[in-house]
């Protein structure tokens, strides 16, 4: 059997584990399940994806490998604010929060 498998324009196209196919965007959640069968005789199945579904897969591993918090962060936290000495700069965290919208503005202008 011979299978082609595209997306809709502007959606790339990646297989689960399960060889079933999803349509992946900036959500897959919003993404419909796709595929198809072309005509051709030949025995072989090709998926193609793009560049930015490949940058994502090495992104998504990458953030999996991650731990979820940083534990002595944590600690360290937690003792300051047990001690009373916890000190909290709202300018400092509103910068920290204008970075980081900043930096999420950057990764949507690439896509």
């Amino acid at each position: 059997m011979s299978m082609k498998i595209k997306g809709p324009a502007g959606h790339s196209i990646s297989t689960g584990d399960s060889g079933q196919t999803k349509a992946a965007g900036k959500s897959q959640a919003g993404g419909a399940a796709s595929t198809g069968k072309s005509s051709g005789s030949s025995s072989s199945d090709t998926v193609s994806i793009t560049v930015s579904a490949t940058r994502l897969q090495e992104l998504e591993a990458q953030i999996a490998s991650l731990p979820i918090a940083d534990a002595q962060h944590i600690s360290d936290v937690q003792r300051s604010l047990a001690s009373g000495n916890f000190v909290f700069e709202p300018e400092d965290a509103a910068e920290n929060l204008l970075t980081q919208e900043r930096e999420f503005a950057k990764i949507d202008k690439e896509e």
